[in-house]
């Protein structure tokens, strides 16, 4: 059920989220062998389907073909398990190593190829995609090498299963350095010689002027409107689920974006994300329930571009109500999202 939601929030965030650092450039072209170009964009992830209506205007949906190019950085070290669900044909290189090669006409199923990275190194990568008849489907996974030192993100976001690449891990490819070379200096032009200055009789000398005397009055105080920015502001005063769901719901988007900011801009803060729930109902799934929506929101707020050695986060189920009664009632306020900045 994690790997589900995992996968399942990355998709729907995927949809709406350009990374700060960029994505792939892809470039579009009509028949299935590059033969036409159409167009450039650039992408933040591979997961598309198509039937009807083309990712470009101009291209034939049933017939095109799509080269995506970039670099991809690495969590960690070790083998990468790569899979690509396609309908029809694909390649794929890393580092120059063709990892995926099956460029013929496919029904949905998946291509996978394996390769070794080194942790935080970036690699070139290279997708190239075609469709040849009817609707098109494209999703590019992966699966991090086994290792039990992940941190809590890498363990709950990624799993154990293959899940489609996170935006955070593209960056654009490297433009081409062109030498420039340096403009010729100009010949030093002759200096003119120096014309005779004409010849001015004295004037006669005259008394100075005393002057005057000068008041010195108390500066007027300037009022000044200090404006204090305070860390607090950052802080969303609630994030919104749907009930017994760890989904964030839209309505917070703009507040988690508030502080995802804040963490860009300021890369020692570290914050603590609790998940609370109510105090009613089955202890354990309270527990897991307010464990998720912290994840789940610690995971936006990396995608949004704060970094996961920022955060931490853990869920508290209904132990620490803000409301507590011997009712059995459902109290809102216990259902909540609590930030402490560190």
């Amino acid at each position: 059920m994690k790997n589900l939601l995992s996968i399942y929030f990355l998709f729907i965030l995927g949809a709406t989220y350009v990374f700060a650092q960029g994505g792939l450039k892809a470039e579009y072209f009509d028949g299935t062998e590059f033969n036409r170009y159409v167009a450039t964009n650039t992408v933040d992830h591979i997961d598309f389907y198509w039937d009807q209506s083309p990712p470009v205007e101009g291209i034939n949906p049933h017939k095109c073909s799509i080269r995506y190019t970039g670099r991809l950085k690495s969590p960690q070290t070790g083998t990468y398990a790569f899979s690509a669900r396609v309908d029809d044909g694909i390649r794929v290189w890393v580092g120059g190593t063709l990892i995926i090669n099956n460029w013929q006409l496919n029904d949905v199923g998946y291509s996978e190829g394996r390769v070794e990275m080194k942790a935080d190194q970036f690699y070139d990568i290279k997708i190239e995609y075609f469709n040849a008849l009817n609707e098109a489907e494209l999703r590019l996974l992966w699966k991090l090498p086994n290792d039990d030192e992940r941190s809590w993100f890498d363990q709950w976001f990624y799993g154990d299963e293959p899940v489609v690449i996170p935006p955070q891990h593209f960056a654009p490819p490297l433009e081409e350095k062109i030498e420039v070379l340096p403009e010729p200096k100009p010949e030093p032009i002759a200096e003119a010689k120096p014309k005779s200055k004409p010849k001015v009789k004295p004037q006669p000398k005259t008394k100075p002027r005393p002057k005057p005397k000068v008041v010195q009055q108390d500066p007027v105080p300037i009022k000044r409107k200090i404006v204090i920015d305070t860390i607090q502001q950052y802080i969303p005063k609630n994030v919104a689920f749907n009930r017994a769901e760890s989904e964030i719901l839209p309505i917070s988007f703009p507040e988690l974006d508030k502080l995802a900011d804040f963490l860009v801009k300021n890369p020692t803060r570290k914050i603590r994300i609790e998940g609370h729930t109510d105090n009613i109902g089955d202890m354990d799934k309270n527990f897991r329930l307010s464990e998720r929506r912290a994840y789940a929101v610690a995971a936006y707020l990396v995608k949004k571009g704060g970094r996961s050695e920022q955060l931490s986060a853990r869920g508290f189920g209904g132990t620490k109500p803000l409301v507590r009664s011997n009712d059995k009632k459902y109290h809102p306020e216990n259902r909540r999202v609590e930030f402490i900045i560190e």
